[in-house]
């Protein structure tokens, strides 16, 4: 989600006066629900979407014109076998479809991917750093849990996360408890640890280190946790959301890459 902010603030700002509706998956529409990107959103695993990947569906009728409504529809689904696709255009509605993947040889970071496929449609771009909106309820959040979780004058606060989305971009867990202790014992450092519904295993594993002062923030909504790491002195982790999401807080951010290639999925420069 974080890789595509760029894309949907090009479109916004393109069509000012537009109403944007995003569909995605709903852990991640949280972060631009009513914050600017878009004004309302849809779960993606709603049972109306799902005739959409099925081959020769028949499309309920209800649903097809709530699609024929819409000015354009902008796809970034992978859609290798064309089904998606298909059934989207049966339904009449203006569609515009773009494979979400970039070509490895290419090196072209994702963010820019995602941008250069608005191209067609006369949208140019002058901004490709992603920026995530917090609401007031968001920053009181981060601030309280600040305050009642960090106690003591150690002087800086630094968040880990480590998870990812594949366990094959997890950096060893015993690598991270020897960072944390180092944290802990040289720089008097708090340490914050991230932990989402795929991480259980690897957080009781970093907790059995040794170190007693972790805090976990443990499966908070995107926003919210968004407003904790806001205030953070560093975040450290694997290449995932919750990596790219501190980067594009302005957090200084340290990402520990392996199969991934970073000239296409890294922060990059222009973060």
């Amino acid at each position: 989600m974080i890789v595509t902010l760029p894309t949907l603030g090009a479109i916004r700002d393109h069509f000012p006066n537009a109403f944007i509706e995003v569909m995605g998956y709903p852990a991640h529409l949280e972060l631009i629900k009513e914050r600017y990107y878009a004004d309302v959103v849809s779960r993606f695993d709603q049972l109306d979407i799902a005739h959409l990947f099925v081959k020769d569906a028949e499309i309920p009728r209800s649903f097809r014109e709530r699609l024929c409504q819409m000015e354009l529809i902008i796809s970034f689904i992978s859609d290798r076998d064309r089904i998606f696709s298909h059934n989207l255009n049966a339904s009449n509605a203006r569609c515009i479809h773009y494979d979400p993947f970039p070509q490895d040889d290419k090196g072209i970071h994702i963010v820019d991917h995602f941008l250069n496929s608005l191209s067609s449609l006369g949208i140019n771009y002058t901004n490709n750093i992603p920026k995530i909106f917090l609401n007031d309820e968001d920053n009181r959040f981060g601030e309280d849990f600040i305050k009642d979780n960090i106690v003591g004058s150690k002087k800086i606060l630094v968040a880990i996360h480590p998870g990812s989305g594949s366990r094959q971009k997890c950096w060893p867990v015993t690598r991270f408890v020897a960072l944390i202790n180092w944290l802990s014992r040289e720089l008097q450092a708090h340490i914050l640890v991230v932990s989402g519904p795929a991480d259980q295993g690897i957080t009781e594993r970093l907790k059995a280190g040794g170190n007693k002062d972790i805090v976990l923030a443990d499966q908070l909504p995107l926003p919210k946790l968004a407003a904790v790491l806001k205030r953070c002195n560093l975040f450290i982790g694997n290449d995932s959301g919750v990596t790219h999401l501190a980067a594009a807080l302005g957090v200084h951010t340290i990402a520990i890459f392996g199969p991934t290639d970073p000239r296409i999925w890294g922060l990059g420069a222009i973060w």
